[in-house]
């Protein structure tokens, strides 16, 4: 069974992150993994630079100040941190760049088993022109990550929602989602979203329910299915009925066109979901 020992957690030092790494740490804790908070630097562009062109070269050698003061500001707070959690091993990795593309390249670099990110989510223009840089991580990355919201108490969690069609769901995600499982031995609410564009029978949705638990051999777990106009919303409405603590899902990482066109309902509930939202990225997965 997969196990979590390297844990990412991007970091911008803000209530939400820092609400993350208060995951992590409780992962690592269980797990005896350690953690590596990567922090992407937003350089600023030199006057004259045109803000609406799709590259940038930032020569950092022109502002030095600029790269030893967030340098410092940085390790202060990472020091911090170090005698807060004394017995978690953390590291840094600090990247000084105009755009947040470096968090994908360094996941891609740099695998871990379990990326926790915190988000407050986006809306309005702000998601249509952009998304949120976790929505972007779920679709980039082929390693797990988990959503957390700043508003949630603690993350302790009991009850976790598993939505899904159950009909192609990989090897390597099933094995991830079941260790994720037994950290917290949590019961998992297996459960199908019917809407009007996907109806099909009661017995039918439970019988498909209960072939995929019974192949992959899951216990301590129930089996739903929920009716909605929606399958992003029906995930959302039937979690919070069932006082659940957590949404967990599969995604194939769409990109290009074909996101725009279908987008992902996992990165919809990741951004919008007053709950932790765990996802797994099936597209880099080898094909059963």
């Amino acid at each position: 069974m997969s196990t979590y020992k390297r844990i990412l957690v991007p970091t911008d030092f803000s209530v939400q992150a820092e609400k993350a790494l208060e995951v992590a740490v409780d992962i690592a804790r269980r797990t005896q993994a350690e953690i590596t908070l990567l922090h992407v630097v937003d350089v600023p562009m030199p006057a004259g630079t045109d803000p609406n062109a799709l590259y940038h070269t930032v020569d950092l050698s022109v502002n030095p100040f600029f790269k030893e003061n967030s340098t410092e500001y940085i390790n202060r707070k990472v020091e911090v941190f170090r005698k807060t959690y004394e017995d978690v091993t953390l590291h840094t990795h600090v990247v000084f760049d105009v755009t947040q593309k470096h968090i994908a390249e360094y996941i891609s670099e740099n695998p871990a088993d379990i990326i926790v990110m915190g988000t407050s989510g986006v809306n309005g223009i702000d998601e249509l022109l952009v998304g949120s840089n976790t929505e972007k991580v779920i679709r980039l990355s082929g390693t797990p990550v988990l959503s957390i919201k700043d508003h949630q108490d603690e993350f302790e969690p009991k009850t976790m929602v598993f939505a899904s069609d159950f009909k192609k769901i990989s090897y390597q995600s099933v094995e991830k989602l079941k260790a994720f499982q037994a950290l917290y031995n949590t019961k998992i609410l297996f459960t199908k979203i019917i809407t009007p564009n996907s109806f099909e029978t009661t017995i039918k949705t439970e019988n498909t329910i209960e072939d995929f638990v019974k192949e992959h051999s899951f216990e301590n777990y129930e089996i739903h299915h929920f009716n909605f106009f929606s399958e992003e919303e029906g995930i959302r409405v039937f979690a919070e009925d069932k006082n659940a603590d957590l949404i967990a899902m599969t995604t194939h990482g769409r990109t290009g066109i074909s996101h725009i066109l279908m987008g992902s309902v996992a990165e919809e509930v990741a951004n919008h979901s007053k709950l932790a939202v765990l996802t797994f990225n099936q597209h880099f997965d080898k094909k059963d």
